[in-house]
């Protein structure tokens, strides 16, 4: 059963998510949750309080809880939102064993039964963006199938039938140009290429949970990341 704070962090990050509160605009207050949720003001809090702490929001005086801008929480930031009209092809899908290697990469520990699964991305269905290969745990994901994640991927299925809340993600980016490993992954893989753009990322949930861990593989014409450099 979750915790009563989990019940309204969930409710809340769904507001932020589907763009039901927009970046600049103000969250429900803490009456309204209290009235929607009939709980008592601590867990609210603590809610509101792991929004803040997490850069979600941040507490304006006069306002209330206003919803920062993707941009300065730079947080669980998705490069798939550099090309918002590319289409994802899940190809495969299998179960394996955690080995060594595996471990020492992903922080999974050995002998854990994984799902893997590969994707290629395309852009306006012709011109390849992306190969992806994913590990998660199995018995995180049950009911997990390829025809679901081709339907609507796994981002949607972990908000729809999991408890779990994301939190963030880590990403390792690196250019490679070794590629042997990669095409025998992915046998569409474009002969042309002669180098990659890696992702290497985790995605957590907010207790520090890995819930997935992933290599992502762009073309470097087609790789373009704008951010601002924040000075501490």
């Amino acid at each position: 059963m979750n915790k009563k704070w989990e019940i309204v962090f969930d409710y809340l990050m769904y507001l932020i998510r589907e763009n039901k509160v927009q970046p600049g605009e103000v969250l429900p207050s803490q009456n309204m949750l209290k009235t929607k949720f009939k709980y008592s003001e601590q867990p609210i809090r603590i809610a509101f309080n792991k929004l803040i702490e997490l850069k979600i929001v941040k507490a304006v005086n006069g306002k209330g809880f206003v919803v920062q801008d993707k941009i300065k929480n730079n947080l669980f930031f998705s490069f798939r939102e550099l090309f918002p009209n590319s289409i994802n092809n899940y190809i495969s899908f299998e179960e394996i064993n955690c080995d060594n290697i595996l471990s020492k990469e992903s922080g999974y520990q050995v002998g854990e039964r994984l799902y893997k699964f590969k994707c290629v991305r395309k852009w306006n269905t012709k011109d390849t963006i992306l190969f992806q290969v994913s590990y998660v745990k199995k018995a995180k994901y049950k009911g997990l199938t390829l025809p679901i994640l081709n339907k609507n991927g796994l981002m949607f299925f972990i908000e729809n039938n999991t408890n779990f809340v994301i939190s963030h993600s880590s990403k390792k980016i690196k250019f490679i140009r070794k590629l042997d490993d990669i095409i025998n992954e992915f046998n569409d893989i474009d002969s042309s290429f002669d180098s990659l753009i890696l992702d290497e990322g985790k995605v957590y949930d907010i207790f520090g949970e890995i819930l997935e861990y992933r290599k992502s593989y762009y073309k470097p014409d087609l790789f373009e990341w704008n951010f601002i450099e924040w000075r501490k």
